[in-house]
């Protein structure tokens, strides 16, 4: 669920950004990478960073605050790519894989192994932390009312299973069984379906704030 949350909540956040002026975009705003481009410049790093270590590869040297593109459609069409190769390879894993250790190098050299689901959850909460950044630049460029509420509780509760139901979060593929071919994965869904045109917002304790809408995910490009 987790990878196509992130796919979801990137996609809102995107929507939004792409509102904003390319020179604000780039403003220095104090944040840990400067600007709004320099943060969702630095998510695309550390995921492709981190999926050259899923791949078996451990790049040496990578700088973290890299401008990968000072392009806001480019950075788009490259975040597009990256999240859906994550989706793919997280729900072509089986259970055993996931419980296996990742043998990898940080930057510097240093080896590391890890439970490979201890480094997805890193991943993922890697995302959301810098994603908390950006969507702080983005509310403090287009205002409160205009940026997108990317909770978890509201991509749950804004989405159905493709087969149509009318309610509840989307049925992940299931993992494929450990004696299983990769071609026996069953494959992800393609596409969701969104049970209102507007879904509820939640607030942290999951509690539904009545007094705001949320635009359904795909007139964000979620």
């Amino acid at each position: 669920m987790l990878a196509y949350y992130n796919q979801w909540a990137n996609g809102r956040l995107y929507a939004a950004a792409g509102q904003i002026a390319p020179e604000a975009l780039a403003e220095d705003r104090g944040a840990f990478f400067g600007s709004l481009l320099g943060t969702l410049n630095h998510l695309l790093v550390t995921d492709r960073l981190w999926m050259s270590r899923l791949d078996g590869e451990s790049p040496r040297g990578t700088r973290l605050d890299e401008v990968l593109h000072h392009d806001f459609d480019d950075l788009h069409a490259a975040r597009l790519v990256q999240d859906g190769r994550l989706v793919e390879y997280v729900y072509g894993l089986s259970e055993k894989r996931l419980a296996e250790s990742l043998n990898y190098a940080t930057s510097s050299g240093a080896p590391h192994s890890q439970p490979l689901h201890h480094v997805l959850a890193h991943l993922f909460n890697h995302q959301t932390h810098h994603r908390g950044q950006a969507h702080h630049l983005v509310g403090l460029a287009l205002g409160r009312d205009k940026t997108p509420v990317l909770d978890l509780l509201a991509y749950q509760r804004s989405t159905a299973p493709v087969s149509g139901a009318v309610s509840g979060p989307i049925s992940p593929p299931r993992l494929r069984p450990d004696d299983a071919e990769a071609s026996a994965v069953e494959p992800p869904p393609t596409g969701h379906v969104v049970t209102d045109a507007y879904a509820e917002a939640a607030d942290g304790a999951g509690e539904v704030r009545s007094t705001k809408q949320v635009p359904a995910p795909d007139s964000l490009g979620g």
